[in-house]
Order: structure tokens, then sequence, then C-alpha cells
């Protein structure tokens, strides 16, 4: 992958847009990232990783937290990249969470975050691959480019510091580290795995054996043998004791079976006893069940006539009512031929009615012209006094812009001169910093050269005391040496020198970054005074900033309380005029249309109250004539339907009221007839016999059940006194003492074998759960023999003690030193070379990933930690370069355009800082972009091309260079 173009917009301490148009940099460009510190400088990476990923690249900020706190409220946090793979470009615009300025009213709205992916096309038509959604564009580009977000900052973004620290590094750290960077956390998963495995085989063979000890304990036995000498033993006890079982069972039911035969015969006995006197009982109420036989059948008798009678009351009732309703009719005939001559002396009133609504209609139509025009008026006058208050309020308006600009530019002038002040403090503070610096680097400078030339002398002593006589000197080569060198003073070590060399570098290191941070605050301090002294020239002398306050306090409070604040507040200064102008005009118009109208409406009906009260009263005279008309034509209508209806009621009655009396002759005729022929003398008589329903039910039940009670308990008594002929009352105590004899034997003998058979029972089942125990036990001991083995080999449990996982990664550091010890030994000018401790450690110590030095110059082999801060910084590199390269082989095949190291190359001497930069150049010639973050000022005379992060009190801001 190769960056083209990164635009950030409102992002780490960018408050406004920077864009980094990479392309412009050249083909496989080696280029640096320069600024102070905390200007920037890695806030680029952040920003193409967020882009892709939506992360960071050291995840101690999401995206949610890389908001400018300089940006302006409205402007939204967001990143646009633009890059090219396989030969094909792509952009990705994203937008993290984040609080926004509401679109209406005041206050801040959650923005949610967004992200979109695009290939762009040659042609102009770009193909949208993901539209919104963030989870999609994560996905697509992990697809696009075949790295995690993970993966992607450990192959492109090398952040040194975390790689002198995996330098460092113990095995036991460094393996957590690799585990990472390789994805080899499933070796780990295998040992915990394996590990487990093994420790749930050994519990379940423990649960086994304790379960084989409980089951022995449980039925009171030692041992399995002790359990087979007592179930053979058990066995034919059990079957002699089921023989004696079966027999107490055959005694206990033989005298159970005579106990209820003997039962049963007792019980006829006292059967036939109770037949014997139910019987008498029943025969004693014969007489009493014939009257009420009797009783019922006058009463069956009796309903036979009850429908004729029934007919000549009913048709009695019927002549009686129509008497009476003929006789009501002719009353309230009467009544409707006096009521409808009075409705007809009272229709004539009805035309002055109608004359009446018609003036009250006219009146109605021109009191609704008066209050259209009225309302009218109304509204026009609201109008006007909107009208009025909108034109104060923006005449304070204007007022107000006026003086809150006058209040911004004190405001500004205040604020400059405070930054003016404190820009000179901090311009004095950092000149005496410099001038110590200045002074110990001096003095350093003179310390050094002392010291170089004491050694130089030593060494010089030292190799005159090695000088022979006769034997040719290694510098001048003469075999005479008339003066020999020689020193009276301690030699400097090399180790002094290079100590001292370092002290000095870092001493020049922080000079020149104090002269430019000085220089950078001059630029400032200039700036903010040329800005100070425009300013103060704007401004008029005259003006007091407490007066300034409370005026636009005023107005603030005035505008607030007119209403229309809201509406004009946005108003520019020529709008502001235009609205003043275009409502005077209004207000003008308005005013004209409100003296028209009142020339045309009466003085008595220029006020709405009195016109909707006269409105009220003629509409409710009109509907009270409107009303008092409907009544008059109802009422005679009403009485004339009313005498109408009664006429042909009364007709109708007087002819029903014959028809009646004609058919209560005929019933009355018919029911005579019927009680002469019956078994009833009198009228009185039938209506004695009469009985209701539920009565005569009563009596046939009374009557039935008696006559089957009598059948059924005389078949009874005879059969029961057939079958007690010849016999007599058996003796149930003797059987029952009998029986309870038989069943305490054949209770004894159940449970003797019930003692036997159980514990039988309970031995065999024992001997099955052991038997199932020990087939468990065996298969638990062969799966322990694979699981255990592996368990103890992925672990590190046997021989080297060495892990699976750190087995893993020892063979891929070896690949890693490999590597890196190819550029080591070219940037220490072959003295270094980086190897892997394969030593054990003592004790439980984790070992196999330590690393050691191997120097040339000594011979020896030596831990890291002995280099020096400059020697430490090129190991760094070389093991962060090996890494990515070994990384980046690791990962399916994946090409990687691009890298970026995020290091300050400040504690390299020159010598050491070209050699690295060379392997730089190297790196790049192999078609590689490589992009360096630093501050050293060396790398800005041999890197040429340059993106300089510049800061200050208003944020950061970018720039090409070079």
């Amino acid at each position: 992958m190769r960056p083209l173009l990164l635009k950030m917009t409102a992002f780490g301490p960018f408050p406004a847009t920077e864009t980094i148009d990479f392309s412009a940099l050249g083909e496989n460009p080696l280029f640096l990232i320069n600024g102070p510190t905390g200007s920037g400088k890695t806030t680029i990476l952040d920003a193409i990783c967020f882009a892709l990923y939506g992360k960071t690249t050291g995840d101690e900020r999401d995206g949610a937290q890389m908001r400018c706190d300089l940006a302006a409220a409205e402007t939204l946090c967001e990143v646009t990249f633009e890059f090219e793979l396989d030969g094909r470009r792509y952009r990705i615009f994203r937008v993290p969470e984040q609080q926004r300025p509401k679109a209406r009213g005041e206050g801040f709205t959650e923005q949610k975050p967004t992200a979109t992916l695009v290939e762009i096309s040659e042609f102009g038509d770009d193909i949208l691959l993901v539209a919104t959604k963030v989870s999609d564009a994560t996905h697509e580009i992990e697809t696009l480019t075949g790295l995690s977000v993970d993966q992607f900052r450990q192959v492109m973004i090398l952040p040194q510091g975390k790689f002198r620290q995996l330098l460092l590094a113990e095995s036991a750290e460094r393996e957590k580290i690799f585990s990472k960077l390789f994805q080899t956390h499933i070796y780990k998963q295998l040992e915990n795995r394996l590990k487990d495995q093994a420790a749930q085989v050994r519990r379940d063979r423990d649960d086994l054996q304790k379960k084989q000890y409980g089951i022995l304990e449980t039925i009171e036995v030692e041992s399995a043998e002790e359990l087979a000498a007592e179930t053979k033993e058990l066995t034919p006890q059990v079957k002699a004791a089921l023989a004696a079982k079966g027999q107490s069972e055959k005694v206990f039911l033989d005298t159970t079976k005579r106990l209820q035969r003997g039962e049963a015969l007792w019980k006829e006995f006292d059967q036939f006893e109770q037949a014997d006197a139910e019987l008498k009982r029943l025969k004693e109420q014969q007489n009493q069940i014939e009257q009420q036989r009797q009783q019922l059948n006058n009463a069956l008798e009796a309903e036979k006539l009850r429908p004729l009678f029934v007919e000549q009351q009913r048709r009695a009732t019927e002549v009686e009512r129509s008497e009476k309703k003929q006789s009501e009719l002719q009353r309230q005939l009467k009544q409707d031929e006096e009521t409808l001559q009075q409705a007809q002396q009272q229709l004539p009133q009805t035309e002055g009615i109608v004359k009446e609504q018609d003036r009250c209609k006219a009146e109605l139509l021109q009191l609704g012209e008066q209050r259209k025009k009225l309302v009218q008026l109304e509204r026009l006058r609201r109008q006007c006094t909107d009208l009025q208050q909108r034109m104060a309020a923006l005449t304070q308006l204007s007022q107000l812009r006026v003086k809150e600009q006058f209040l911004q530019q004190l405001k500004n002038l205040t604020t400059l001169a405070t930054d003016l002040s404190r820009i000179t403090n901090q311009l004095e503070r950092e000149k005496l910093a410099g001038q110590k610096l200045a002074k110990l680097q001096d003095e350093q400078t003179t310390t050094a050269r002392q010291l170089e030339l004491a050694w130089h002398r030593g060494q010089a002593a030292i190799l005159a005391a090695e000088l022979e006589d006769d034997q040719p000197c290694p510098v001048c080569g003469s075999p005479d040496h008339p003066v020999l060198a020689h020193s009276d003073e301690k030699l400097p070590s090399q180790r002094d020198l290079e100590k001292l060399r370092e002290e000095l570098q870092k001493t020049t290191s922080q000079l020149e970054a104090a002269r430019d941070q000085y220089r950078l605050t001059v630029s400032e301090r200039d700036q903010l005074q040329a800005r100070h002294d425009e300013l103060q020239q704007q401004i008029d002398p005259a003006l007091n900033y407490d007066q300034l306050t409370a005026e636009v306090s005023t107005l603030q409070q005035q505008l607030a309380a007119s209403g229309v604040a809201t509406e004009i507040a946005g108003l520019a200064a020529d709008e502001l005029a235009k609205k003043q102008l275009e409502e005077q005009r209004q207000l003008t118009t308005v005013e004209t249309e409100i003296t028209l109208l009142e020339k045309e409406l009466p003085e008595e009906y220029r006020q709405l109250e009195v016109l909707e009260q006269r409105e009220k009263d003629v509409q409710q005279q009109l509907s009270d004539l409107e009303k008092q008309h409907e009544t008059l034509i109802a009422a005679h209508q009403q009485a004339k339907d009313q005498f109408g209806r009664t006429t042909a009621t009364l007709k109708e009655v007087s002819h029903q009221l014959g028809e009646f009396q004609q058919q209560l002759k005929s019933a009355t005729e018919a029911a005579e007839t019927a009680l002469a022929a019956s078994c009833f003398d009198t009228v009185e008589y039938y209506h004695q016999s009469l009985l209701a329903e539920s009565s005569r039910q009563q009596l046939l039940t009374v009557i039935e059940t008696f006559n089957t009670r009598l059948e059924n308990l005389t078949g009874a008594y005879e059969q029961l006194q057939r079958n007690l002929k010849d016999k007599t009352r058996p003796d149930l105590d003797e059987l029952q003492t009998k029986l309870l004899q038989a069943e305490k034997e054949k209770k004894r003998v159940e449970e003797e074998w019930n003692r036997y058979n159980s514990r039988l029972d309970i031995l065999l089942k024992t001997e099955e759960k052991l038997a199932d125990n020990l087939q468990q036990l065996q298969k638990l001991d062969e799966r322990y023999a694979v699981v255990g083995t592996l368990s103890d080999v992925a672990n590190g449990q046997t021989g080297q003690k060495i892990s699976l996982q750190r087995f893993v990664l020892s063979v891929l550091l070896d690949e890693v030193l490999l590597v890196a010890s190819e550029r080591f030994s070219l940037m220490s000018k072959g003295r270094y070379q980086l190897l892997r401790n394969e030593d054990r450690s003592k004790g439980n110590k984790a070992s196999g990933l330590d690393l050691l030095v191997d120097d040339a110059y000594t011979g020896k082999v030596r831990p890291v930690a002995t280099l020096s801060g400059g020697e430490s910084f090129m190991a760094a590199l070389s093991l962060a370069l090996g890494l990515s390269d070994v990384v980046q082989a690791h990962a399916g095949g994946i090409h990687l355009d691009t890298l970026f190291i995020d290091e300050g190359f400040g504690s390299l001497d020159p010598e050491s800082l070209d050699l690295a930069i060379r392997t730089l150049v190297d790196l790049q010639s192999s078609g590689r972009m490589i992009g360096v973050i630093s501050h050293v000022a060396e790398l800005k005379e041999q890197i040429s091309l340059r993106i300089d992060v510049t800061t200050g009190r208003l944020g950061s801001s970018v720039e090409l260079a070079g």
C-alpha cells in the first residue's frame, strides 16, 4: 500500500484542514517528518491508521478523543486518506463520534461515527464500496490490505521506543511481545488446552478411586475379595428363605378366603332380618297410599276441564278491558276536539312573525359586513404594533453590533498584551537556559579534547612499552628506538572517552533544540507585537470597557424581551439595513389602511365587543321568532293529527268489543256442558280438585316409589329365605384369630427373606459398579499416557524446559536476528551481530529468547544491555527492520510499499547517524516509501524531502519542504 493524499480537519493538534500530498514527494521517497516535540508529528500516522481502521497507532486514544480542542465548534473532526494498492486507487473518509452544535436551537447533539470507502476510477465514475457503516469499511480495508489493525501497526509503523524495550526485555516479556507480533497465541492455547486436559484426566482418576473406596465403605466391606465371599455365602440362604416365603403366603391366602366366606354369610343373616322388618312397616302405609292415589285421579280429571274454564276467564277479561278503553277514548276525543279549535284560532299570528324574521335577517347581513371590516382593522392594528416592535429591535440590534465590535477589539487588545508579557518572560527563561547549555558545551568540549589527547598519549606509551630492540616500529618501521614515549598520568579508557562523547553529543542536541525553540519564540513575539500595535491604532482611546459592557448587556436584555431576537440574530450588516427599510415601508402601508377602514366604520361599531353583542341579540331574536312560528304550525298540525287518531281508534275499539262479547258467550256455554258430563257435581268441587303440576308429580312419585320398594323388598325377602334354609351364623372371632396368626407368620418369613435378598442385591450391584469403575480407570490411564506426555512436552516440563510457543518463537527470533544482524553489522562497521542465548536460565526463570551481542573487536559474546546509547539505538533499529521484514514474510505474502519509523535519532554521533540513514536509503532503493519522524537537526541536512510540522498558540499546521 502506497499513501497518495492525507487530509485532516480538526484532528489532534490541527484545528483547521491540513492536506499532505505524498505523491508530490516523488517515486519511492525517503522523507523526514520534522517538528518540535508535541507539535503533532505522530498524529500524522494516527490519522492514517484512524482513516483505515478507526483506531490510532498506539491505542492510547480512540477516535472520539482525537478532536482538536482549538477547532471551531461547527467544524467536524474528519480524515480523508487516498492510497494506491495493487495498481488501483482508493479513498476512505471517516468521521469519529463527537459533539456538534444542533442544527436548530442551542446546545449540542451527538454526531454518530461514519466511514465511506470508494474506488477512484480514472474515468471519473468512482465506485462506492461502503456508504456509511463503520464496521463494513474496516472489514473491507482488512480484505484489501490483508492486514488487521494490529498487523498494520507491526509492519508499517515502527515506534522505536517499544522495539528498544523489546531489545532489552527478558525472555518472559519478549515472549509476550513476540506472541502478539507473530500471532503465536494458538501455540499457547494448545499448551493450556493440553495442560487442562491432563489435569482433568488426573482429577477424573482421583474421583474414580475415591468413588471405589466410597462404594466399599457404603456396604461395610474392606476389599473386593471380602465382597465375593459374602456373596457366595448369602446365595443359598436367599433361596431357602424364598421357599419359606411362598409356603407362608399360601397359608395366609387360604385363611383369608375362609374369613371372607364367613363374613358374607353373616351379612346375609343381617339382610334377612332387615327385610322382614321393612315389609311390616310398608304394609302399615297401604291405606294412606290408596287415599293419595284417589286424590291424584281427581286432579287429573280436573286438569282435563281446565282449558275450557281458562278460555272463559280470558274472554271475560278481554270484554272488561275493551269496555274500559272505549270509555277512555270517548273522553279523549272530546278533549282533542277542543285543542284543535284553539290551534285554528292562533294560525293568523304567523304572518306577522314572518315579516319580523325578514327584518332580522337583513340586519344580520349588514352587521356581518361591519364585522369583517372591524376584524380587518384589528388585524392591521396588531400588525402595526408588531412592525413597530420589530423596527425597535432592528435599531437595538444595529447599536448592539457596533458596541460588541468595539468590546471585542478591547478584549483582543487585552489578550494580546497578556500574551506579549508571557512570551517576553518565556524568552528570558529560554535565553538563560541556552546560555547555560552553551557554557556546558564549551566545558565538555575542552574536557573531551584533553581526554582524547591523554588517551592518544597513553596509546603511544603502551605501544612504546611493547617495542623490542632491533625490531621494526609498527608506526615508523625503524629498528632503532632512541626516545621512548611514556606517560605518568592515569590513562583514560575507551569507555570513558565514548561516555564523554555521548554527553557532549547530548548537550549539543539540547543546545540546538533550545536555539530552535528560542527562534520560534522570537518569531511568535514579533507576530504578537505587530498584531498588538495594529489593533491599538484601530481602537478609539475614549472607549471605556465597563461602560461598553453595561450598554451591551442592556441592549441584549431589551432584544431578548422583544421576542424577535432569534429571527434577526443572524442578519449581516447590509441585510440588517435592508430589513429596516423594508419594515418601514410595510409600517407606512399598514397605517394608511387603518385610517381608511376607520372612516368606513360607524362610530358605535368600532368596538368588536359592541358589534358582537348586537349580532347576538339580533340572532337570538330571529331564533325566538323561528321557534314561535314553528310552535304555532306544529301545534295546529299536532292537534289535527291527534283528533284523527283518536276518532279512528274509538271506532276500532267499539268493533272489537262486540266480537269479544260474542266469544265470551260461546266459551261459557262450552264450560258448563263439559262440567255436567264430568265427575264433579259443582264448580266449587272442580276447583278444590285442581292441583299444581309439581303437586301432581310429587303424589305420583310417592305412589310409584312405594310400589317399587314393596315389590323389590318382597323379592329380596323370599330369595334370602331360600338361601339361608338349613344354615346357622358362623363364628367370626375364631376365623379372625386364625388369620392374624397366618399373617404374623407370613410377615416374619418375608422380613427374613427381604433381609437376605436386599443384602445380596446390594452386593451384586456393588460388584457391577466396581467392575465398571475399574474399566474407567484403565481407560483414564491409557488416555493420560498420551495427554500427560504431550502436556509435559508442550509446557516445557522435559529436557531444556522450553515450551511449544517459546520453541516456535525462538525459531522466528533466529530468523529475525539473521536479517537484523546484517544491518547491525553494516551500521557498526562490521563490529556487532545479534545472537540468541540458547543456555537455560537458572531456577524457574524463563529462557530461550534472551539476546546477546557478538563483539568482533573483542571476540566475546556479551548481553545487549552492555551496549552504549547509540549502539543500543542501532541494535533496536536493526531489530525493528529485521522484525518488519520477517513479519511481512509471515503475513501471507503481503507486499508492503511503505514504512514509517517514529524515532528521534538524537542518540547517534554523526558517523553512526550517517550509517543509519544509509541503511534507510538501501531499504528505500528496494522500492519502499520511507518516512522518518524526528526533530534531530542533522537529519534536515541529510534528508532533503521534509514534511514540516509547526506549532503555535492556535494549534499546529503542516507544510511540504525540499
